[in-house]
């Protein structure tokens, strides 16, 4: 069995939550094989997640293009 940790956090973008999260993901404080993605539409119909929320999933569970350092305008690489 494995728990999950959601945390509110904000930013003004996602280039920001971005660069919050490889920092993050640096220290080890979260996990390697994981990712932040842009929801897709199963996750706004199952847990009502909208444009505005940026989620961490397993890059194996994902579609690439979601993944948040794939958009326009954000950094490429770690």
């Amino acid at each position: 069995m494995s728990y999950r940790l959601h945390l509110p956090l904000d930013f003004e973008t996602p280039a920001a939550a971005l660069a919050w999260f490889d920092e993050a993901q640096k220290a080890g404080l979260i996990q390697d094989g994981v990712d932040l993605f842009h929801p897709d539409a199963l996750d706004a119909a199952q847990h009502g997640f909208t444009a505005r929320d940026l989620i961490v999933r397993r890059t194996s569970d994902r579609i690439g293009k979601l993944a948040v350092r794939a958009g326009k305008g954000i950094r490429r690489g770690r």
